[in-house]
């Protein structure tokens, strides 16, 4: 099985997570690195394309939208 890697948001900053392609296999929380996402899923025997992976996640950036944090 394949997994698709994305971010999710934690307070100001974001998190990892993986879920199979299928939607059947998710990781139970959210990692702090990208890379200890990518050896969860893999520890789960989930396949991963990084390469794939790093496409999905440029392509999620370019439709998010930036938002100013207003002045302290």
């Amino acid at each position: 099985m394949i997994c698709h890697i994305y971010p999710v948001a934690s307070g100001s900053t974001f998190r990892w997570k993986w879920r199979g392609k299928d939607g059947r296999c998710t990781s139970e929380h959210a990692f702090e690195l990208f890379y200890e996402c990518v050896e969860d899923a893999r520890d789960h025997g989930v396949d991963i394309d990084l390469t794939q992976a790093h496409l999905d996640i440029a392509d999620a950036a370019h439709e998010s939208k930036v938002i100013a944090r207003p002045k302290r």
